[in-house]
């Protein structure tokens, strides 16, 4: 007998699932059944785009009980709300990141999960790709001998008129939440532990557009060992999206290193491109490395668990801890003003 498929809904029809639904087309234990939105338009579009048979308002999708997990990638503010809301419903939940504005909605959320049993993961998909692997390999194995210095940036420019919600304090505009903690993730990634110190300053109020946002930011953590991660975020100017790592032996450099690919690895002895391609299973479907995350939460949800043994709560909750005390020394507060 065939074994089902993970149902998945979408509780939310935002320019991000295009991209999304790329990666889960290369999944197989999977078949997303229904989509939602808080307009039907949106949500009929998205449905005829890529054959989703259900479309409805997000009580009607919770109210489904053959639907086994749901995608959270609404905007920021509203992603503790819809995610309680979806746990309480007995749904499992992959929530966009930031999984929350703050650590301390995060932690509500988790407790929720816990609560009632479900599954509940940040999609930080960076985390999942074959590349990922690689990288912790090569540092396990000290190939650049002791890391001491990660430097990163994930920057772009854009504006008010293109994309309003960036520059929205009431929905959590800003790099450091929608870019910056791509820069955060990846240090934990690389240091695996929580830094003994964070600081660093944002600009605001600039280009005469009178925001209340950090349009760009810099900022610095200093681990217990004395290693550094010096890191940027901008949604007002345009930087390469590269990590490079820095070690007493040696240097890695990880070009887009949100959506990694492909490193340097430079040595005294070795000087070479790893590559590590996003598979395509798919005529004509180009994912750009989506499924690695879908897989991973499937086998999670098949194996029972509440939390990803690789992106789990703690890790989510550290990031946005973290976060939380960038925003305080750079005056920006929560409700947003």
């Amino acid at each position: 007998m065939e074994r089902k498929k993970i149902r998945w809904g979408l509780l939310g029809a935002g320019v991000i699932i295009d991209r999304w639904i790329k990666g889960a087309m290369q999944e197989e234990d999977m078949e997303i059944a229904a989509v939602a939105s808080r307009t039907a338009q949106s949500a009929q579009q998205m449905a005829d785009r890529y054959g989703i048979p259900g479309v409805m308002s997000y009580g009607e999708m919770l109210a489904r009980d053959d639907i086994d997990v749901v995608y959270v990638p609404v905007p920021h503010t509203a992603h503790k709300d819809l995610t309680i809301r979806a746990l309480e419903a007995g749904k499992n939940v992959l929530v966009e990141k930031p999984a929350a504005v703050t650590a301390a909605d995060f932690d509500e959320m988790a407790a929720c999960a816990e609560k009632n049993g479900k599954f509940l993961m940040e999609a930080v998909w960076t985390r999942f790709f074959p590349l990922a692997g690689m990288l912790e390999e090569l540092l396990k194995e000290g190939a650049i001998g002791d890391l001491r210095l990660m430097q990163s940036s994930f920057a772009f420019r854009s504006t008010p008129e293109a994309a309003p919600r960036l520059f929205d304090p009431a929905r959590a505009g800003g790099a450091l939440l929608d870019v910056g903690v791509y820069d955060l993730h990846f240090a934990d990634m690389v240091f695996k532990r929580q830094p003994e110190e964070i600081s660093g300053m944002a600009s605001m109020d600039t280009d005469s557009l009178h925001l209340k946002v950090d349009e760009q930011n810099c900022f610095t953590a200093r681990y217990d060992n004395g290693a550094l991660a010096v890191m940027t975020s901008a949604v007002r100017t345009t930087m390469p999206d590269t990590a490079w790592l820095f070690g007493t032996e040696g240097s890695i450099e990880i070009p887009v290193f949100w959506k990694p690919s492909r490193m340097h690895l430079k040595t005294d002895t070795r000087d070479e491109w790893i590559e590590a391609p996003v598979s395509q299973k798919v005529a004509g479907i180009e994912d750009e490395g989506y499924q690695y995350e879908i897989r991973h939460v499937n086998e999670c949800i098949r194996a029972g668990l509440t939390q990803s043994p690789v992106m789990t709560w703690e890790k989510t909750k550290n990031v946005l801890t973290l976060c939380d005390r960038l925003r305080s020394q750079w005056g920006l507060k929560y409700p947003f003003e």
